[in-house]
């Protein structure tokens, strides 16, 4: 009787200890390191795949592979791509998705379907949409001495710090495309020479890229949507006086501190009208000119700040407005606050969108003048 009791537990025990029957062993995987997607003219699909062989010994350095592969989807392209390497594609270590301007303009939502149904899926990769083909920003290999997936993944960073650039990655963009009360703006990566140029923004209405944003218009986006970073600096025009040089006409300030109020209201006859008030407390980076000592002179000046960020702040929505991309969230306000509002425009969202009154406010306040005042 004990020994068929010790038995019993012996089986159960067994039952419990399935072991690793689902490893993945590295030293059996070739590594993804970046990947960029094209549409080729019959409609098919071309999948770039930066592929990294990790050295033998530790003076060699690093060297990518890329592979080219064509098909109807993008898990097509991925097994051809398995097919014509030793070991196993695995894409857990992706740093960054690159989507070609005539492909970001389709559905990209179908697109990206293959990272979502994947849990090896790298989902903290960084996307952006290429000027152009994303194979030609690959094709680069490299930056300086920099592989080109680690110059663009780092060049994105840092332009996230300065307010350049959204930050965006394959898991925050899920829930915003899943949302019809919001578009979203990706990194706009543009090939400049032998170097990569991330200064522009991409935008999108539900899945498909509407339009860019240039450099300021991309920063004050962000700050409209109150998603400062550690900097935010313009350049700005002070004077249009003839007699002014030309080369000290301008100034370089960054903005410190943004305070945002954001109100939407709908009026008795349907419209919806939204307010827009920042206040910015900005430190002076560069003015040739000087004279901040004198108080006349400061209140001049953030009297013209005010003016010229408002009107870029205008310039900026009405942009968004005729790409249909609702960045800053409208149509999520009118869910939550105005759902009977809502009801009447969800069927058409885009087209309503561009009817929204937007009253943008800023009220620049010069704080820091540097060192010399």
């Amino acid at each position: 009787m004990k020994r068929i009791y010790l038995l019993s537990i012996f089986i159960f025990v067994l039952l419990l200890m399935t072991g690793c029957w689902d490893q993945d062993l590295l030293k059996d995987a070739r590594l993804i390191y970046g990947g960029g997607v094209d549409l080729e003219p019959n409609g098919k699909i071309l999948s770039t795949y930066v592929i990294r062989d990790v050295p033998v010994s530790e003076q060699q350095s690093p060297k990518n592979e890329l592979i080219f592969t064509v098909g109807s989807t993008p898990r097509e392209t991925r097994h051809r791509a398995d097919e014509r390497i030793s070991r196993n594609l695995r894409a857990y270590r992706n740093r960054i998705i690159v989507i070609g301007e005539e492909m970001a303009k389709q559905d990209i939502h179908q697109l990206l379907d293959i990272f979502y149904r994947d849990p090896k899926s790298a989902f903290n990769a960084r996307i952006g949409v290429a000027k152009g083909r994303a194979e030609d920003i690959f094709s680069l290999k490299k930056v300086g001495n920099v592989l080109i997936e680690e110059e663009i993944d780092e060049l994105i960073k840092s332009k996230e710090q300065t307010t350049t650039v959204p930050k965006v990655t394959v898991e925050t963009i899920f829930p915003v495309m899943m949302d019809p009360g919001e578009d979203f703006v990706l990194p706009y990566i543009m090939e400049n020479g032998k170097r990569v140029d991330v200064s522009h923004s991409a935008m999108f209405h539900k899945y498909q890229f509407t339009g860019i944003l240039s450099q300021d218009e991309s920063t004050m986006y962000l700050l409209l949507k109150d998603k400062k970073g550690k900097s935010a600096t313009f350049t700005q025009k002070i004077s249009s006086e003839k007699d002014q040089k030309k080369v000290y006409n301008f100034m370089t300030f960054n903005v410190e501190k943004s305070k945002r109020k954001r109100k939407v209201l709908i009026q008795p006859d349907g419209q919806i009208t939204v307010r827009l008030d920042l206040k910015w407390k900005v430190s002076v980076l560069e003015y040739p000119n000087d004279l901040l000592n004198d108080k006349k002179t400061v209140a001049r000046l953030n009297k013209l700040l005010s003016k010229e960020m408002t009107d870029l702040a205008n310039k900026t929505l009405k942009k968004m407005q005729k790409a249909r991309c609702d960045g800053l969230g409208i149509g999520r306000q009118l869910i939550a606050f105005h759902p009977d509002t809502w009801k009447k425009q969800k069927e058409d969202w885009g087209s309503n969108y561009q009817k929204v009154h937007f009253v943008p406010k800023i009220q620049v306040e010069i704080i820091k003048k540097g060192i010399i005042n």
